[in-house]
């Protein structure tokens, strides 16, 4: 009986080949787009998911509250891990990590190689991480002071097919030390957001060693991982008594915990592109639904819609002894026909399609069956499922047809299923018409921040990362002076887009109870010229003042704001709580992207007796446009001259300082791409509809030309009625859409308002888009001879 079912269903789909076309094109395309965001969604959720109790497994973050504001922030002190670990007893194991970072890296002294994943850990990294090691003890591996693990990319790099395991390698970071291989971890799994190629011990590190007793310099990561079966919240009040035993109670600091499994999508973990983005997981989700949606509304709309052309084949099964159940399996059974042909089309759209989908995201998802059988199997069941779904109304709205009435040509009350239609018709439209409305609000708000005055002159800056030679970074400068291509160069530690430094204390002395954040920022007299600040009052630094070097200082305009005063000539003069003098204030500039608030900017030179930590480690310098190439090649010959051993990086500040929007303009590419997936699926569904409406009217239209209408009074006729639901779609989408984006807005520190344009847009596009729609089947029927129309009459 059921392959019965199957063979009539595919005869028919055979027999009605648009119309089964345009159900099958319509329901492959969602398909293959719920593929594609299915592969990236559950690569997203995997992150970290490999570790043995990874669910017990916590990064320790860091709270701080400066009068108003909160802030939150993933380095802590060092003594956060041992302390929790000697004094709460459910903490197992702790680590105390320096983030992944750039050094040096060779087998002698001279020919160094530059690594960007070098990590520093405590001796428990492979007992806390389920890093598989090829050689050596999780227990023992890290615990010489001395010590390093290579991954297997690595080892083969540096020593090639020997084996390194007791050889000695060097490493500079922080330190220039020779490490003994002690183990060889295998390559690092994609899907972790902890990532090395070398592990080395933290001990004995000058770091460690000047602040292994402080609570109150916070520059490592601490890792902790808790016995089986305990919860954070279960020493969240042991966590508060060590803080307020070693912080002190009135501190205004705490401790929070960020899962290790959801730390890869934490709203305070920075990424570019689409990476680490839960908030990317749930649009792409909501939107591959919404567009599978409107494919299986397709189905059901064009399956109603020519209910009436099967009435008497209804008429006739059931008077031969068809029961309404059989009838029911039937058409159910043509809906999982089609929805089968359209899950192997969207198998072959989304492996065509996959690797510009991987461009798109920035990774290297795989369709390929052999490793992907219980995922293609789901998929497979969701698709009979989409079929089954798809499929139920118009099988028990056709098998409930009175044979008596429709094989005697008689209409049946609610056979058309017009109103069922007609309101899947306004969903398609909506759902289209929000997509677009997004997409151009992302596009306009794109356009506000590339264009928006930065308070600086991002154009014709270049900077050097110059940390290798940081105690001659201005012999650096003066030596790249000497060519005319350099315009202008300055010696700071920090550029627009790279403010990394920020103090938090009482800066005034007058209101030792506002204390606040500030980004510092050290540079020489050089820095406002070659980045274009503009002064709102006082002067700039100037090095011909020796006592600027030490007791001047430059504020921004927030900064007056923070600390409460008056007006910023006001602040000319006014000494700060380390004594020392301001003497100018800068107009606020965005030293952050748009989606952060201007915030108080503190800038002071290197002082006389500077340590290492407070030298320059950037110079930044303004120059000839015409002249890039000459520029690029003069900065390479002096950089030759400190023998580094590495190669000079440079960067151009408005293309770095751009970076910062990438993931925003990637959601605008994206929303351009779903609301074209939605439109052409919806589109699809409107063109059969205006077929099979054309046709039922085959011979009203030919009465009506031949009583004198004219082919734009019939496109009227047919046009009208779709054009009544795209407009109900398009006011139902204005509240979705403005709510969605104005949460979406809400990111933003400086945004545009959304006007009514875009609304009247959107509007707009998606009224034309169905007109030419409807109207290329209108004009085809309007066209007609209306002698063949009736001649049957």
């Amino acid at each position: 009986m059921l392959k019965n079912y199957f063979k009539i269903a595919w005869r028919n789909f055979l027999r009605n080949k648009s119309y089964s076309l345009i159900n099958v094109l319509g329901l492959s395309i969602g398909l293959a787009f719920l593929i594609l965001i299915s592969l990236f969604v559950t690569d997203e959720l995997s992150y970290d998911q490999f570790h043995e109790n990874s669910e017990q497994i916590h990064f320790v973050g860091r709270e701080s509250q400066f009068g108003k504001n909160i802030s939150k922030g993933l380095s802590t002190p060092y003594p956060v891990g041992p302390s929790m670990k000697e004094e709460i007893p459910e903490v197992e194991h702790y680590l105390v990590t320096m983030w992944p970072g750039a050094g040096d890296v060779g087998l002698d002294g001279e020919n160094l190689n530059q690594e960007d994943r070098i990590m520093m850990s405590t001796e428990d990294f492979f007992l806390v991480f389920s890093f598989l090691l090829k050689v050596g003890d999780p227990e023992t591996v890290l615990s010489n002071p001395e010590s390093v693990v290579l991954t297997e990319e690595m080892a083969r790099k540096y020593f090639g097919d020997d084996n390194p395991v007791g050889k000695s390698i060097i490493i500079q970071r922080y330190d220039n030390k020779e490490y003994t291989i002690t183990g060889i971890a295998e390559n690092m799994q994609h899907n972790s957001y902890v990532n090395f190629d070398f592990v080395t011990t933290i001990q004995n590190n000058s770091s460690v060693e000047s602040n292994r007793e402080s609570w109150g310099s916070s520059m490592f990561n601490t890792y902790v991982k808790l016995q089986e079966g305990t919860q954070w919240s279960q020493i969240e009040s042991k966590i508060a008594e060590l803080v307020d035993k070693n912080i002190g109670k009135d501190s205004n600091t705490t401790f929070f915990s960020i899962p290790l499994t959801d730390l890869y999508l934490s709203e305070l973990v920075s990424a570019d592109g689409f990476k680490g983005s839960m908030k990317y997981v749930y649009i792409f989700s909501a939107i591959a639904f919404f567009i599978l949606i409107l494919a299986c509304i397709n189905y059901m709309n064009l399956a109603t819609a020519r209910a009436t052309q099967r009435s008497q084949e209804v008429g006739v099964r059931k008077v031969v002894g068809a029961d309404k159940s059989q009838l029911i399996l039937q058409f159910i059974s043509e809906a999982v026909v089609v929805t089968l042909a359209a899950f192997i089309l969207g198998l072959l759209i989304a492996e065509i399609s996959l690797p510009f989908f991987n461009n798109f995201v920035e990774k290297e998802l795989s369709l390929s069956f052999s490793g992907n059988w219980p995922f293609i199997s789901s998929l497979f069941f969701i698709s009979i499922i989409i079929g089954i779904l798809s499929g139920s109304y118009p099988a028990f709205f056709l098998s409930r047809f009175k044979p008596a009435l429709v094989l005697k040509g008689e209409s049946y009350k609610g056979l058309s299923g017009i109103g069922l239609r007609k309101t899947l018709v306004v969903i398609q439209f909506t759902i289209s018409t929000v997509l677009i409305i997004g997409t151009l609000i992302a596009f306009n708000q794109l356009k506000f921040i590339m264009e928006k005055d930065l308070g600086f002159h991002d154009d014709q800056v270049m900077y050097v990362p110059a940390y290798q030679i940081q105690d001659q970074v201005e012999v650096f400068k003066e030596r790249a002076l000497n060519y005319t291509s350099v315009l202008d160069a300055s010696a700071t530690t920090d550029i627009p887009g790279q403010f990394r430094y920020r103090i938090s204390q009482p800066f005034d002395p007058q209101n030792p109870e506002n204390e606040f954040s500030v980004h510092l920022v050290r540079s020489d007299a050089h820095y406002k010229d070659v980045l274009g600040f503009e002064l709102a009052a006082g002067r700039y630094f100037d090095e011909d003042r020796p006592t600027d070097r030490d007791n001047a200082r430059v504020i921004n305009e927030a900064m007056v704001r923070e600390l409460g005063w008056k007006s910023v000539d006001g602040a000319i003069g006014r000494k700060l709580n380390d004594g020392s003098e301001v003497i100018g204030v800068v107009k606020d500039f965005h030293f952050q992207s748009l989606h952060n608030k201007i915030g108080p900017v503190y800038i002071r030179m290197k002082p006389t007796e500077a340590g290492r930590h407070e030298n320059y480690t950037l110079l930044a310098l303004r120059f000839n446009p015409e002249q890039v190439s000459e520029v690029i090649s003069r900065l390479q010959e002096v950089w030759d001259t400190f023998e580094t051993g590495d190669p000079l990086t440079y960067y151009f500040l408005d293309e770095k300082f751009a970076e910062q929007y990438a993931t925003d303009q990637k959601l605008s590419r994206a929303f351009s791409a779903f609301s074209g997936i939605a439109i052409f699926i919806a589109c699809l569904g409107l063109f059969g509809l205006a077929a099979f409406s054309a046709e039922r009217r085959t011979k009203e239209i030919g009465i009506r030309k031949v009583l004198g209408a004219s082919v734009a009074n019939i496109v009227n006729l047919l046009s009208k009625d779709f054009v009544k639901l795209v407009i109900l779609g398009f006011v139902i989408a204005i509240p979705i859409a403005w709510y969605a984006m104005n949460q979406w807005l809400a990111d933003f520190a400086y945004r545009i308002e959304i006007g009514p344009g875009i609304f009247a847009l959107a509007g707009g596009a998606a009224l034309a888009i169905a007109l030419l729609t409807v109207s290329w089947q209108s004009i085809k029927a309007a066209a007609a001879n209306p002698v063949d129309s009736l001649r049957s009459e």
